[in-house]
């Protein structure tokens, strides 16, 4: 019987082959999965303590969410060597930072000189890139993967998890230690870290868990979003971290 896992997201998918779990190789069915993506940045790691964390959560395909293919400083990780690496060892691989990389190269999109996440996430691209995550995830266990270490500093936190989150989905962070974050304790640090502004005196009597949650998303993308001359490459060897 023939199995599928190089295939995916609608690149080389083959819909009419189930996938095989290279953990335990048992079937992975949709209801196994679950509304679940995992995420995990590649900062700090070498390839086989990366690779033991994605095996740890029996992850089937790794979806790269760099806006470039290469590193300055971790080309271990470079889309080039590390995807078949991934292969060879039972994972499947796609680049998607065309569509889904937080450093896109379109000068609109900075008003002001940094990234607006708000435009970036009304692009068609983005949002189809979106839907191609959320189509695979009914077959693989997905992680994505960028280079920061803490999600807090990295946009698969700050704009691909709310779009995920609006679509039903919840995700789960790889931390370098083999702990898993919930998408909850992830969104309590950043609360934590962004309290402490004057109370507003017409607020309501109770606290608002959601309004508190925009207002710590509002002040932890000013401090992780891109500035336009930070992020938009020319005549240079594009690198994410």
């Amino acid at each position: 019987m023939a199995f599928c896992l190089q295939g995916v997201f609608g690149l080389e998918f083959c819909a009419d082959l189930p996938c095989l779990d290279p953990m335990n190789g048992q079937i992975i069915s949709s209801s196994s999965t679950g509304n679940i993506i995992w995420t995990v940045g590649y900062a700090g790691h070498d390839r086989d303590s990366l690779l033991a964390l994605l095996k740890g959560q029996a992850i089937t395909a790794v979806a790269d969410i760099r806006t470039f293919r290469g590193s300055n400083y971790w080309k271990a990780f470079d889309a080039d060597t590390f995807g078949p690496f991934l292969r060879e060892n039972g994972i499947a691989y796609v680049f998607m930072g065309d569509v889904l990389g937080g450093k896109p190269q379109d000068p609109a999109l900075y008003p002001d000189g940094r990234l607006s996440y708000d435009l970036m996430a009304a692009r068609p691209e983005f949002k189809a890139g979106i839907d191609r995550l959320l189509s695979g995830a009914g077959k693989y266990r997905i992680c994505l993967m960028c280079a920061e270490k803490d999600p807090l500093d990295c946009h698969r936190t700050l704009l691909i998890a709310p779009a995920l989150k609006r679509a039903g989905f919840d995700l789960r962070h790889l931390v370098s230690d083999g702990r898993v974050e919930t998408q909850a304790e992830t969104e309590k640090r950043m609360i934590a870290i962004n309290s402490g502004d004057t109370a507003d005196l017409f607020a309501a009597s109770a606290p608002d868990p959601d309004a508190e949650l925009v207002l710590a998303l509002q002040k932890q993308i000013v401090k992780a979003a891109p500035l336009a001359d930070d992020a938009i490459k020319s005549g240079k060897r594009q690198n994410n971290f």
